[in-house]
């Protein structure tokens, strides 16, 4: 067994053991109090092999990178495709949670990792390890890319998908081909790779430090989703982030496709339907709680995001 099988074979014992299920053929396959989905290795040579996440959690899970299979040294590219109306994601911890809406690409010692998928939200991402041999020999053709990488020892860099890129992870998602899907999914990781290179290129050359803006903006989303949407002054926000109020508005809309003021709503009305769900809270609480001036502008604004009553909401999910 090679190195590149050993370290793939480890790593859907992993997961295996995470989701309790079937390993077939390079392949976990699960269906129970967990979830439901599945997880597909690929090996494409000793520079390179990935791990395809497919499935959605009724159980949230998560743990920390000592737990993690040891592939030091090994660069990280880490694809997650984006879905509408999606708080959390899948994420990782490196000094606060990144969630995957876009490309991560580190070589973070996983020490310092934490990893979460969270429960009813579609997960469905593409995690590529590649030798440094073979990613570093890709950065040397980027002067610039190559020399912001050499000054820092430890690297964890963030992008939004352009539509190609998007395009390809869908292409590769959608491949199915019982005699050559290893090497279309091959092609298609290739050409991601190649194309997040080349925009971290055009970044690092344009003098763009979009790792500590990037930090900046998951630190401002991390700090709305641990205070439910509620009670956050923009002014106490954007200083906590180290950015004007203009540049967090500005840069959370451009990064992440919605106002930030929009997205705060969207987090206070998901924790509002786990209130509903826990039935230990009146509907007057929950809007309390969640900052709405009362429970009729809680009811409103209830019914015109999800085209229902807290009330009638609360009745589909009372048990019979």
């Amino acid at each position: 067994m090679t190195t590149n099988q050993q370290k793939l074979h480890h790593l859907l014992e992993f997961w295996n053991n995470i989701f309790q299920g079937k390993i077939n053929d390079q392949r976990i396959s699960f269906d129970n109090h967990l979830g439901k989905g599945f997880l597909q290795g690929y090996l494409f040579s000793e520079e390179m092999y990935a791990l395809e996440f497919d499935f959605q959690l009724i159980e949230e899970i998560k743990g920390d990178g000592t737990t993690l299979v040891d592939d030091k040294g090994y660069i990280n590219f880490l694809f997650g495709l984006t879905k509408p109306n999606s708080n959390q994601f899948i994420t990782l911890n490196f000094s606060e949670f990144v969630e995957l809406k876009g490309v991560i690409l580190s070589n973070d010692n996983k020490q310092k990792m934490k990893w979460f998928h969270p429960a009813h939200i579609p997960v469905k991402a593409l995690l590529v390890k590649m030798h440094p041999d073979a990613f570093y020999k890709l950065v040397s053709l980027s002067p610039p890319l190559k020399e912001k990488l050499e000054q820092e020892q430890t690297f964890h860099l963030f992008d939004h998908l352009d539509n190609l890129m998007l395009g390809t992870l869908i292409r590769a998602f959608e491949v199915n081909d019982p005699f050559y899907r290893n090497e279309l999914i091959h092609n298609c990781v290739q050409y991601l790779i190649t194309l997040s290179l080349a925009r971290f290129s055009k970044q690092a050359e344009e003098k763009q430090d979009s790792s500590l803006n990037m930090q900046s903006l998951f630190k401002a989303r991390q700090i709305i989703i641990e205070q439910k949407g509620s009670n956050i002054n923009i002014n106490d926000l954007a200083k906590e982030c180290g950015m004007s109020v203009s540049r967090l508005r500005l840069l959370f809309k451009t990064f992440f496709k919605q106002p930030i003021y929009k997205f705060q709503q969207e987090v206070r009305l998901e924790e509002a339907k786990r209130l509903l769900n826990d039935h230990s809270k009146t509907m007057s609480m929950i809007a309390m709680d969640l900052g709405f001036s009362n429970s009729s502008h809680f009811t409103s604004v209830f019914k015109k995001y999800f085209g229902i009553t807290p009330k009638e909401y609360k009745k589909t999910k009372t048990p019979q």
